[in-house]
């Protein structure tokens, strides 16, 4: 494998565009090598800020030598689930793959990826990047050696979204998984017009004992994630991405990324650079995926729980 991984970037819109190219940009062990994307104008773009790399309008266009590694960064929105063909023709070439969230809006699509990645023993890392993300970090490590045993979450913004717990608040569940384990049972209310989720409540409770709560609306103010963790005489109260404040024996801790770098660019803040170092890492061999394929499509399930609580 060349000392610089050539990575393959399936959709160059807005979050390749905001969050991986720049990355990639300043990767010292990686190179974008291909871009793909549907749009002439996009391609034009990308011609001219990659000039030596290959640019297709499809997936299918890509050889199976093409490329080290791809990103899947293609969009999921009512009527366009523009993931799973791309990632299945990327399994079936034996090409590691990093696929943005969701893996898919439809829960029998996403099985079927996971179920491609597994036959062809191909690497397949849905992107969770709050498990990266440095407040999300900071409270796992104030649980370390402790057990949670309460989780209050919450995320809600502005405007219906398609599915809205499987396309976004996905991110916030899986997080509850990471550092809860395994739901057991699930109960509540989900509010939805047709395939938009409007609102939900949900009570968890995890197999090991723990509680929690998770509610979303999209009828709130402004944009809100957050998260309350106790157990064992310990908090951590997660702002993300912006705070974390933790306590113990009576001593509480404010903590923020900028304290760590000054002004911390978003693609730290969120994880995303740490968890494409990780992936990078992953293809390489030189470390083990912390979110196998099976794990991303565990937080499906339980988003689907939660969905069909609606008109409960």
């Amino acid at each position: 494998m060349a000392d610089r991984l050539r990575v393959a970037v399936i959709g160059c819109g807005g979050i390749a565009r905001d969050i991986y190219l720049p990355l990639l940009d300043v990767h010292d062990g990686a190179t974008v090598c291909t871009c793909v994307d549907a749009s002439e104008t996009v391609r034009e773009r990308m011609c001219a800020r990659f000039p030596n790399a290959a640019h297709l309008a499809s997936a299918d266009e890509l050889g199976a030598d093409a490329c080290d590694c791809a990103l899947v960064l293609t969009p999921v929105r009512e009527g366009l689930d523009a993931h799973c063909e791309p990632v299945l023709a990327l399994m079936a070439a034996g090409v590691p793959t990093l696929c943005e969230k969701p893996l898919s809006a439809d829960f029998w699509r996403a099985e079927q990826m996971v179920a491609a990645a597994e036959a062809s023993g191909t690497l397949l890392m849905m992107g969770v990047n709050r498990r990266f993300a440095p407040v999300y970090r900071r409270a796992a490590e104030h649980f370390a050696g402790h057990t949670i045993e309460m989780c209050a979450a919450e995320k809600s913004g502005s405007g219906g979204i398609f599915r809205e717990l499987v396309t976004n608040s996905l991110h916030l569940l899986d997080a509850m998984r990471w550092l809860c384990g395994e739901v057991a049972e699930v109960s509540g209310w989900c509010i939805s017009e047709g395939e938009t989720d409007l609102g939900a409540a949900a009570s968890l409770r995890f197999e090991d004992g723990a509680l929690g709560s998770c509610v979303m609306s999209r009828a709130a103010g402004r944009w809100i994630e957050r998260m309350v963790l106790h157990g064992q005489g310990r908090t951590a109260i997660i702002d993300a991405p912006h705070s974390v404040e933790t306590i113990a024996d009576g001593q509480r801790v404010s903590w923020c990324p900028d304290q760590a770098c000054w002004q911390m660019p978003e693609p730290q803040r969120w994880g995303f650079a740490a968890q494409l170092d990780h992936f990078l890492a992953c293809v390489r061999g030189d470390e083990q995926p912390h979110v196998t394929a099976r794990d991303a499509l565990a937080s499906h399930r339980l988003a689907e729980a939660i969905r069909a609580l609606r008109g409960s």
